[in-house]
């Protein structure tokens, strides 16, 4: 029997510095997968979506006006929107990497993780977009349909990053069989190229951290003391994004 018939050998469990690389790439397209799926279709279309309630309730003197964004209310184009769409994969990375990194501190039955996590982008995220200054807020009305608009839509954002975020991850998904498995993230990245800017420090973040987990896997575990101290941080940051929006509530009415 030639060596070309022969069977070939098992090439035996990956060395661990092949293990991480394996696991880097894999949370990196998750990140892609997920990231840019709800950053688009939440944050992209969604934004979209808000901008045009609010245009059809607000005054005609709004038309034409750029926002506080850079967007010209009441105009679509097809530049003007891939560019929104551009932004919302771009965040939508950044929020895959956010819930990741939320994920394992986060408390009690599904339900409830979902249900914080919502809050607690809400509160954040909304203090962001929600602000006295600028003309978004002044103009487009009524003010609370637009405070509400904006503050619900990255509550969705979150609940749907966590979902396909999930989902995406795991071994059963359809964007983790066979070729899709690397398919689904080049053609995402292809469609919105510029996302590299945020794609490859992703990368290197990860590249750092996932052996920092692993060495932290390997002992006893994450210490009470860091558990208690990284939630401790996540509910400061939450408690401060709803105390500044309700400030810029506040300053508009």
């Amino acid at each position: 029997m030639s060596d070309c018939d022969s069977v070939p050998k098992n090439p035996g469990p990956l060395r661990p510095f092949d293990a991480m690389g394996v696991e880097v790439l894999e949370r990196f397209r998750v990140l892609v997968v997920a990231g840019v799926a709800v950053g688009v279709l939440v944050a992209g279309v969604g934004s979209r979506l808000a901008m045009f309630v609010l245009r059809l309730t607000s005054s005609e003197s709004v038309v034409g006006v750029t926002s506080d964004d850079g967007f010209t209310i009441g105009r679509v184009t097809l530049f003007g929107t891939y560019n929104l769409l551009l932004l919302g994969a771009a965040v939508g990375i950044i929020g895959a990497g956010a819930y990741r990194a939320v994920a394992p501190w986060l408390l009690g039955p599904g339900w409830f993780r979902r249900f914080t996590v919502a809050a607690a982008s809400g509160a954040v995220v909304g203090s962001m977009l929600v602000h006295a200054d600028g003309i978004d807020f002044q103009l487009l009305g009524p003010l609370w349909l637009a405070i509400g608009l904006f503050v619900a839509l990255p509550a969705v954002f979150a609940v749907a990053m966590g979902v396909v975020v999930d989902r995406v991850a795991s071994s059963d998904s359809w964007t983790n069989q066979g070729r899709r498995r690397w398919v689904v993230p080049l053609v995402f990245l292809g469609c919105f190229p510029p996302v590299l800017f945020v794609a490859v420090p992703a990368v290197l973040v990860l590249a750092v951290w996932v052996p920092i987990q692993r060495s932290l896997s390997r002992g006893d575990g994450v210490p009470l003391g860091l558990r208690v101290a990284v939630r401790a941080v996540w509910l400061v940051i939450a408690i401060a994004g709803l105390v500044a929006l309700v400030g810029d509530i506040g300053d508009l009415a």
